[in-house]
């Protein structure tokens, strides 16, 4: 059996009747009280059961598992399938059964069970534990409101380090929560806030974008995904970088027409989309296919969701550069909300520019990005967290990704199979718990 948290203890209760003697060995030592402590355990432990009675034949003596809790949590039903042999003094054809939580021949049974120690799994079982979500999302698999038992806390600790939300910064969550809607049901005075937008952008230290007056149009969308969607749907061809946003692989209808940006011959008049910065290529390489893409008359689009919170100063031009899509959604705590804008050179007829046109986009979010950009700059939240995410990577021993929440471990690889197709997100651990709860527990 593996888990993938730190075992503390495991406590095997018996119901043993007339003779039935019941011993447990943890690493060929015994057990006393039928407990293992963590003392005693090692990263992987072989664990034997013997059982016995006087008289063999005596079917009044057994012993029956009620209860098998490891750090408290019941999972006897996960033991009950483990196989038990019989002594071979039985004349059996089959020695080896089921134990089905139930000793009543003398035998044995022997099994290993493994857990993590390590450091960033420590962690996350402290989270998982201490801090259990009952009500969990964004989440992939399984349902949102929850109970706290063996399987999601052993979920939970598996994935603790893997996503992509940005911290729970409390001066914005604290902000947010205390506008009311009557503040932004109003239309957006669009010329201006675009300007705004772009002012606030480029006041950054980090972060210049040069020419967007060659972006002719500019609207408001529910979040990048729908400007992703759009470009796809407007492609007969769409070149992408294999390691990118896993949404494109998640559609079928998109399947014939990707291809990849490295490995593929580039065709003209194809749709080339880059999320710039990335973490998986450096920027010399992707500028060097945009130049690339532009040459061969390619419509060139940017997911800049990374750019807020690039360890590198990034600089660009967008004289070469078709439509850019931006948000702090992966920086500020936004998720509730989830705004995002896009600049176009050409206009788009699709159900953003529609929805624009004809004041029917959410103004709610749209309003509350604007406010909050005259509260807190693009730099407030990388300025708060990037010596926090450098003390983090001294105590869990992790080296820096080009994205601050993202960081390299040795003993992170790709989930086989993904959680989605073509996710990669998971070769990294993402810093965002070990912030939220950064001097609350023992890191």
């Amino acid at each position: 059996m593996n888990f993938n948290f730190p075992i503390e203890e495991i406590k095997f209760i018996f119901d043993c009747k007339g003779t039935a003697n019941v011993q447990i060995f943890c690493n060929k030592k015994i057990v006393k009280d039928h407990t293992i402590r963590k003392d005693i355990l090692e990263t992987k432990n072989n664990i034997d059961i013997v059982f016995t009675k006087n008289d063999s034949a005596d079917i009044d003596s057994f012993a029956e598992l009620t209860s098998l809790l490891v750090n408290g949590y019941e999972c006897k039903d996960k033991f009950k399938f483990l196989p038990y042999t019989i002594d071979k003094s039985y004349n059996f054809d089959n020695h080896v059964i089921n134990n089905n939580n139930y000793f009543g021949y003398i035998g044995s049974m022997s099994f290993i069970i493994s857990h993590k120690t390590d450091l960033l799994s420590q962690a996350a079982y402290t989270i998982a534990e201490n801090d259990f979500e009952y009500i969990k999302w964004p989440m992939v698999q399984g349902p949102h409101y929850r109970e706290k038992t063996l399987e999601n806390i052993d979920r939970d600790t598996k994935f603790m380090h893997i996503g992509s939300l940005a911290p729970k910064t409390k001066e914005i969550i604290d902000y947010i929560d205390q506008c009311t809607i009557k503040q932004f049901k109003l239309p957006l005075k669009v010329g201006e806030s675009r300007q705004k937008l772009e002012n606030w952008i480029n006041a950054s230290r980090r972060i210049q974008i040069n020419n967007f007056a060659s972006m002719k149009y500019f609207n408001f969308s529910g979040g990048i995904i729908p400007c992703l969607e759009s470009f796809a749907n407007r492609s007969n061809l769409l070149y992408i970088t294999k390691k990118a946003y896993y949404f494109y692989r998640y559609f079928d209808t998109n399947k014939n027409k990707l291809k990849d940006l490295f490995d593929d011959e580039l065709i003209e008049n194809s749709h080339v989309l880059l999320e710039f910065p990335t973490l998986y290529y450096t920027k010399e390489q992707l500028q060097l296919k945009i130049k690339e893409a532009k040459s061969k008359n390619c419509t060139i689009a940017l997911d800049l969701t990374w750019l807020p919170i690039s360890i590198e100063d990034i600089d660009i031009d967008l004289t070469d550069i078709d439509e850019i899509y931006f948000s702090m959604n992966k920086t500020w705590p936004v998720d509730d909300i989830r705004p995002a804008w896009r600049w176009s050179k050409q206009k788009i007829k699709d159900s953003i520019t529609f929805e624009m046109e004809i004041t029917i986009y959410p103004k709610i979010p749209a309003n509350l990005f604007m406010r909050l950009l005259e509260k807190f700059s693009l730099d407030y939240v990388y300025d708060k967290y990037k010596d926090k995410v450098q003390d983090l990577r001294r105590t869990f021993d992790l080296t820096q990704s080009p994205i601050l929440w993202f960081t390299k471990h040795k003993s992170y690889v790709r989930n086989d199979p993904p959680i989605f197709p073509g996710y990669y997100m998971d070769e990294y651990v993402c810093v965002r718990k070990l912030l939220d709860h950064k001097d609350k527990h023992w890191w």
